[in-house]
């Protein structure tokens, strides 16, 4: 199973995780360009190192604040790739 689907506009992760898929786009463009995210404390996140956000990255970031913390707050069940599937 992928562990994402896309559709036009949205972004289906696995365990029915539903994000824009333009926020997540521009997620991975922002590490592209070499950053990273960090959770903080009340709902916030920061990006580093602050100083490749372009104006428009801030604006958007601002926009999407919301769901952009979703997004990098994100983890995936994977436990299913360490279950035992030895020989019997």
């Amino acid at each position: 199973m992928p562990a994402c689907s896309e559709s036009p506009g949205l972004v289906t992760f696995r365990g029915g995780f539903v994000a824009d898929w333009a926020v997540v786009h521009w997620l991975f463009d922002l590490e592209a360009r070499g950053c990273t995210f960090r959770l903080e404390g009340g709902g916030r996140f920061r990006v580093i190192p602050p100083d490749r956000l372009t104006a428009a990255d801030v604006a958007f970031l601002r926009q999407h604040r919301d769901q952009a913390r979703q997004v990098i707050a994100y983890v995936a069940d994977d436990s299913h790739l360490f279950t035992d599937r030895g020989p019997r």
